[in-house]
């Protein structure tokens, strides 16, 4: 039996035992994960959920950069911590040309900004990231080779592009991605991407994936090699807090002082339903495809979208927790009771947006299950392919079709309302004690 089919059966029988989903039961068991010794440019692979933080535990490992209590490589969990754990923002756009809505919600800390998120992090660890950039697709080649002389390194790339992956073809641009690139081999690459086992690309798709957002200028990150830094787990811990803290609060992008704080959580809850706004739901998301879109968007974000379920929180209570025990901290442990049950709530506010009473709608909560699993425990591009066939079938019966009369969307969002507020209250709450553990330490 392959690692793959090993990880995949002990989620199935997690699922059967605690009823949870197979991105949370998976988040439990892949933090077991075991390593791979036979190959030494992937002993260093782990299945994942984060993307950014999943790729940086990584190179950490290959570095030698160890969790200074247990002297062995950080758990995705702490790595994810001392990253700086969770963020927000909401992002809503109406595109009047196309007819299209869309709805996006981000839970990791600096969510818009991965060179900030790695390069930040890696310097709390007490390492200086190495980036290359360029605007030729020649000279990216020759970066790549050079970086992996020395070991991994992260790669910026266009996931929809990444062919494993099976994603539309009409996201292409828009998907925003890293991964961990362990080697070259031939005319192929072996990278890390959250899944299971390493996947194996050609270099053709994977210059394509590296090209496809100019911006990002064919970037990669790798943390050389040097004398291991002395790291003490109580600085590292208080300054993954303090960032996270500051991120929720202090932290944005000019012209947009709301959108990355649990104001945006706010606005959103007020414009769900009831609202008068132009960008009210019931402007912006009116009943029919641009409801499905919104409510569709609403469960991929929250619990699929790179986020280990329950918008992060989860992952950030498992850090709170594992250093808490560490530490000898109980208010650590305190505040990962919070944060855990907050992740339990986003999961159940994703549920309620595809709601089992409503067949099209649970249909497509099952299409982006059954999507997950598919991915991460290394199904077939066919399978993966025609769940998206599935869910543009959903949607064009939502568009011609859809299940629920005016009445019933207002309810639905009337309802959501009430769980997001209920939500930001809780998120409010806890946000309050981090910033008391951040600044008394």
């Amino acid at each position: 039996m392959t690692v793959r089919k090993h990880l995949k059966q002990l989620v199935r029988e997690r699922m059967t035992k605690t009823g949870e989903s197979y991105t949370s039961a998976r988040r439990h068991i892949v933090r077991l994960a075991p390593q791979n010794p036979t190959d030494p440019a992937l002993r260093w692979h782990y299945p994942g959920n984060i993307p950014a933080a999943t790729a940086l535990r990584v190179l950490l490992a290959q570095a030698g950069i160890h969790n200074p209590k247990t002297r062995q490589p950080f758990s995705e969990a702490m790595v994810f911590g001392i990253a700086g754990g969770i963020g927000i923002g909401v992002c809503a756009f109406h595109y009047a040309k196309e007819n299209f809505s869309s709805f996006f919600i981000g839970g990791r800390h600096l969510w818009f900004e991965d060179v900030a998120y790695l390069t930040e992090a890696a310097e709390r660890f007490g390492q200086k990231p190495v980036i290359k950039e360029t605007g030729g697709a020649n000279t990216a080649v020759k970066q790549l080779r050079d970086l992996l002389e020395a070991g991994p390194c992260i790669a910026w790339v266009d996931m929809v592009h990444l062919p494993h992956r099976a994603l539309p073809a009409v996201w292409s641009g828009g998907g925003y991605h890293v991964v961990t690139v362990y080697k070259i081999d031939g005319d192929h690459a072996l990278i890390g991407d959250l899944t299971d086992e390493p996947v194996t690309i050609s270099l053709k798709d994977l210059a394509t994936s590296r090209a496809r957002i100019k911006k990002q200028k064919h970037r990669l990150l790798a943390i050389p090699q040097a004398p291991a830094k002395k790291l003490g787990l109580r600085e590292l811990v208080w300054a993954g807090l303090k960032a996270g803290h500051e991120g929720m609060t202090t932290r944005g992008i000019k012209g947009f002082p709301n959108m990355f704080n649990l104001e945006s959580i706010r606005i959103w809850a007020d414009r769900l339903h009831g609202s008068k706004e132009k960008q009210s739901w019931d402007a912006m998301f009116p009943r029919g495809i641009h409801l499905w879109h919104g409510l569709t968007g609403m469960h991929r974000c929250i619990e699929h979208y790179g986020t280990g379920g329950g918008l992060c929180r989860p992952l950030f209570a498992e850090f709170l927790d594992e250093a808490g025990k560490a530490l000898g901290d109980p208010r650590l442990r305190s505040l990962s009771t919070a944060y855990a049950k907050i992740g339990r709530g986003w999961s159940e506010l994703a549920g309620e947006a595809l709601p089992d009473n409503v067949p099209l709608l649970q249909r497509a909560r099952r299409c982006h299950d059954r999507y997950a699993e598919l991915f991460t425990s290394g199904g077939s591009v066919d399978d993966k392919r025609a769940v998206w066939a599935e869910l543009d079938e959903l949607a064009a019966q939502a568009k011609s079709d859809f299940p629920l009369s005016e009445a019933a969307c207002a309810d639905l969002r009337r309802h959501l309302q009430e769980s997001v507020r209920a939500l930001l209250a809780a998120e409010q709450d806890a946000l309050s004690q981090l910033g008391a553990l951040a600044a008394g330490r």
